[in-house]
This record gives C-alpha cells, structure tokens and sequence, in this order.
C-alpha cells in the first residue's frame, strides 16, 4: 500500500504539465497548516494488554520554492501530536510524542484555473519521546513521508490547501520502547511572494493611414459670374468645362466634392452669405450637368468669411475698393475621399 501511495505521487509529478492555482515559478510561499494527527500500526516493547488513544492536534509550519509551474520544494516543521497508552502493569500513563523537520518535492496538477491537486514525497527528520512506565526517553532519525491534498488559490497571493500525510514507523522501540506510523489531515493557508499581475499584454493598435491632402481648385468669381450676379457667364460655363476635363477633377466622380463659395465684405452679411451661396450651388449644377454625380457634390456659402485679401485694401472705397476685394470673390471646389 505505501509503495503503491509513493508509485502514484511520482506519476503524477511526471505526467503533470501545468498548475494554475500554483505560485509563480521563480517565487516563494510560506504557510501554516492545523488539524489531527493518528498514531497506528504501533508496536511497544509492554507485554501487558494495552491499548492507546491515538489521536490528538497536529499542525505546524512550512516553506517552499516554486521551481517551475507544477513542481515545488517545500520544507518545513511538524508537530505530530502524542499517543496516550493505556493498559495494566504500569502500562497506564505511558505517551509518545512527535515532531520533526521535512523536506519534500510537491508536484500539482491544474483542475482549473484556481483549484489543483497535488502529491509530496520526501522525508522527515523527527524526534520522538516516551514515557513508558516511568522512563522518559527520546531518539531522532528519518523516515519518509509522503501526502496528498488538494489547494485553491484565493487570489494571486493567498491559497488555501487540504492535506493528508503520512510518516513511516517514527521511532525506534529498541530504544525508547514504541513505534508508530503517524498520519494527519490538516487544514492550511500559504502566502505567494512576488506573484505577478494577471494584466494582459497590451496590443499595440496601429495609427489609422493619414488621410490625403484635399485637392482644391480655385475660381474667380468676377470672370465666372457678373458683378453682383449669381448666373454663371459664358466664360465662367467654359471655364468650369475646362475644369472639368483636366486631370485633377477626373477622379472625382468617385468621391466628394464640396464647392464654397465666399464674397467680399462690401453690403450686408445675410446678402453677401445668400449670394455665395447662390454662386457655389450655380457652379455644382454646371459640374452635374456635365457628368458629376450629383449624390457625391453639394454646395455652400461662406460668405464674406475668410477674406484674402485681409486689411490690405482698408481705407479705399467705391470702385477702387471694389477692385482691390476682387480675389475674396472667389469660388473654392474641394475634392476629398468620400465618407
């Protein structure tokens, strides 16, 4: 039975691949453990009838390196309790008790991303004492150890574990008149050091392509229509045709195209908006009529807003003034891709 016990820990570490609930490779964990202790297969050098209450609080402390994600080492102190002897002859009165320092390997394997099994083997140096008959007497030595249990891990830093242990024959009866082997079921809660953060990796997300430059095309109003007009001219027809034909427009019947139309500051500003708007519909339809699609042009009026002329022609007035606003009269077609 115990050979068949070590078989299977030592499988396990082999075949398992992978311990979520485990520390983080490379980092380390302390503990506490607590529950019961059972002294059985007990053997005593007492020839009277004797029986034993074999039971008793166990628990004790523990430490361990995470070497990789399913395999630890992990040391530690354990009390293992006493063993009362009851019987004749002197026999009443007599115990055993135990304790001893461990070193084991801990193999886990994932259930989930919280929850693991796990195996330990390895050994324990122990010290055990009795009081038999009225001798006090100790003896140390080492024997193996294996346990199983299982363990959760609450978050990235704390877990919590169930475990069974079993130690082999601690103590010798040649020397302090009792043997026993000595199992446990305690309940514990370790700490992680170092454990890392569970935050994704960032992806990089690329800059969307800049968009291309707009191409415009600019027209004079004062050749494209008359003086306070919104019909387009004949020359202002043949220069939209002209416009039309060249190769920068060709594309444009697959995208949008925006013509605005601005005025010059003179009269009132509804006026001057009305009549810029007038004037970039009037070169829209010429564009539609000559082949654009009308669902990818529309027009607007700007009216005297965006001067280019700025303050150069302040302080004249009349047909000078008139003269000298002439390129804020202008028509502005605008190509961009369409959206």
């Amino acid at each position: 039975m115990k050979k068949t016990l070590i078989t299977l820990i030592i499988a396990n570490a082999l075949t398992a691949t992978t311990a979520f609930a485990a520390a983080d490779a490379g980092t380390w964990y302390t503990g506490g453990k607590l529950g019961w202790s059972h002294y059985f297969d007990t053997s005593t050098t007492l020839r009277a009838n004797v029986g034993y209450d074999s039971d008793n609080v166990g628990g004790g402390v523990f430490t361990g390196y995470q070497i990789n994600p399913w395999l630890a080492v992990e040391g530690g102190y354990d009390y293992l309790g006493n063993m009362q002897i009851n019987g004749k002859n002197g026999a009443s009165g007599s115990q055993m008790k135990s304790q001893g320092l461990q070193l084991s390997l801990k193999a886990s394997y994932g259930l989930t991303d919280s929850w693991d099994l796990y195996g330990r083997a390895g050994a324990m140096g122990y010290r055990a004492e009795s009081d038999i008959q009225g001798h006090n007497r100790f003896e140390t030595g080492v024997r193996p150890l294996v346990a199983v249990g299982t363990e959760y891990a609450f978050n990235k830093n704390w877990a919590g574990r169930l475990e069974y242990q079993w130690v082999s024959n601690v103590g010798n009866e040649n020397q302090i008149g009792v043997s026993s082997d000595i199992s446990s079921v305690t309940a514990g809660i370790s700490y992680r050091f170092g454990q890392h953060d569970d935050t994704p990796a960032l992806v990089p997300i690329a800059a969307p392509a800049p968009q291309p430059a707009p191409q415009r095309f600019n027209l004079k109003s004062d050749v494209m229509f008359g003086y306070d007009s919104a019909a387009l001219t004949a020359e202002g027809k043949a220069a939209i045709a002209q416009l039309y034909q060249s190769p920068g427009m060709q594309p444009a019947s697959g995208k949008a195209t925006v013509v605005i139309g601005y005025s010059d500051r003179t009269g009132a500003a509804d006026y001057n908006q009305q009549l810029s708007a007038q004037r970039a519909q009037a070169v829209a339809d010429e564009l539609i009529a000559l082949g654009m699609p009308a669902a990818n042009i529309r027009a607007e009026g700007h009216g005297a807003s965006d001067p280019v002329t700025g303050s150069q022609c302040d302080g004249q007035s009349g047909a000078q003034l008139i003269n000298c606003l002439a390129p804020d009269r202008h028509v502005i077609v605008e190509i961009t891709d369409k959206r």
